[in-house]
């Protein structure tokens, strides 16, 4: 709701000759910012005022946007990061310690924004993610792409390394009880990474519906009944896809709640992204692993087993849980899911949200809001605290930065938005925080963060030292 009253279609404003790649990625980290925040401040405030008995504690462990896109996106993008804790501030400082029985902890994966380009840009079937789950998560999914086999329909797990694209196409079609490939269909989000495996999938009878950003959303509906292209034909499968490894467990897991199953495998993300290679070069490439992503995959414990299923995961995924989609813009694949729309005169805002919970069950939901204070004054609320510190410097920014400190109620959501945007460069230690200088010099550098925000941190460690552990290191 936030990012569809507070910078959707933002770049519509600018010029088309003036939208730069680093102009474009700042309206993306402006939206992710927003998104962040305001479902931080959600999940912050409900847990805060649960009765007793019904306390929880909620850990983020499965987030989007960290990683770097070599000549795209710098990466570090403000999100709800791995480690982030929701709950009364008693729970989060002895979190990991002793708990009482009667608080329950959930993890949590979220992607705050799927498809954060069609956010900028206005475009269609850009929406908010998340899942809370009774279930702790056994293995922690490293931050690069994933290649996926996924079907609306329950199939066998079978070993990607040793099947070829159309080997894994009959075994979906199987799923469906498909007497050939015709009746079959593919997403893809359009890279040229994908074309050998869409070629060769689309010269069997394979129909291969793709898009320009966002493969989370299409995997939450594949075969579900009724919904179907202009042709006749539906979205049932994803056929060797290769995408992130966040919008992979978001979207696996209200998959598998409604019936279906999907596989995953750790590729090269330094390989795929090479700029200077062809199409087949990079599909052949992708399990060329670097050195550094090796150790990622060992140490996530992925070197004996290369594929996986949510249940390699998460430990339970079929305790309680809910996924909750919120669309920012009109989505395609469901028509009726319609984007944020605010009526000034009535005051109110209404958001479509798609749920999905643990049992399977599928609903969509109007959500329709009332501003009590007028619908400006509350598109205002729902920005970052970045945005009140924009053009300040020095003493102003120092002043400004206190003034938040110091108020109970923008503390609050002055530290959710430290939390958020500082995340590489520090190391959430319970309720605290442990300062990494060097870490933040080199997201500096590089260009994912800027000269104010070295200031702003330096501010916050001076203003808020309770806040903070050792020294800074």
């Amino acid at each position: 709701m936030a990012v569809g009253v507070h910078g959707r279609g933002s770049l519509k404003s600018v010029p088309k000759d003036q939208q730069t790649k680093p102009l474009i990625n700042e309206h993306k980290r402006i939206n992710d910012r927003t998104a962040a925040q305001v479902m931080s401040e959600i999940l912050q405030v409900t847990t805060e005022t649960l009765p007793i008995g019904e306390e929880v504690i909620i850990e983020s462990t499965i987030t989007e946007g960290v990683r770097a896109k070599p000549g795209k996106e710098v990466g570090g993008n403000p999100t709800i990061a791995v480690g982030a804790l929701f709950g009364k501030p008693k729970h989060r400082a002895s979190y990991g310690g002793a708990m009482p029985n009667s608080i329950s902890m959930l993890s949590m994966g979220n992607d705050v924004i799927d498809g954060t380009t069609k956010s900028v840009k206005g475009m269609h079937s850009s929406l908010t993610a998340l899942f809370l789950i009774e279930s702790q998560v056994k293995r922690h999914l490293p931050d690069i792409y994933v290649q996926r086999w996924m079907s609306g329909s329950h199939f066998e797990e079978f070993n990607p390394r040793e099947a070829s694209i159309i080997d894994a196409a009959r075994i979906i079609a199987d799923s469906y009880n498909h007497s050939n490939l015709e009746q079959l269909s593919s997403f893809f989000i359009d890279r040229k990474r994908h074309l050998p495996a869409m070629n060769a999938l689309n010269k069997a009878g394979v129909a291969i519906p793709y898009d320009s950003d966002g493969d989370l959303f299409p995997s939450l509906i594949l075969g579900i009944d009724g919904l179907t292209f202009p042709n006749g034909r539906s979205m049932n499968s994803m056929i060797g896809e290769i995408g992130g490894s966040a919008e992979w467990a978001v979207g696996v897991l209200p998959l598998v709640w409604r019936g279906g199953q999907a596989l995953g495998m750790l590729t090269s993300h330094s390989s795929l992204t090479r700029s200077d290679s062809s199409p087949d070069e990079l599909w052949n490439n992708r399990f060329h692993y670097t050195e550094e992503e090796l150790i990622m995959i060992q140490d996530a414990r992925f070197q004996q087993k290369p594929y996986f299923s949510i249940h390699d995961i998460i430990e339970d995924p079929f305790s309680g849980g809910i996924s909750a989609f919120g669309s920012i813009t009109d989505n395609i694949y469901i028509p009726f899911l319609k984007g944020v729309t605010a009526d000034p005169e009535e005051g109110t805002i209404k958001v479509n949200v798609l749920v999905i919970n643990s049992l399977g069950v599928t609903e969509c939901w109007l959500m329709k809001f009332k501003c009590r204070e007028g619908l400006q004054n509350t598109v205002t609320k729902l920005g970052s605290p970045k945005e009140e510190l924009e053009g300040l410097r020095g003493k102003e920014l120092e002043t400004a930065i206190g003034r938040m400190i110091d108020n109970e109620d923008q503390r609050r959501r002055y530290r959710i938005f430290f939390n958020n945007e500082y995340y590489p460069a520090s190391v959430p230690i319970r309720d605290k925080l442990a300062l990494l200088n060097e870490a933040l010099e080199g997201l500096i550098k590089r260009g994912a963060l800027k000269d104010i925000d070295r200031e702003i941190v330096e501010i916050t460690h001076r203003l808020a030292p309770e806040w903070w552990v050792d020294p800074a290191v």
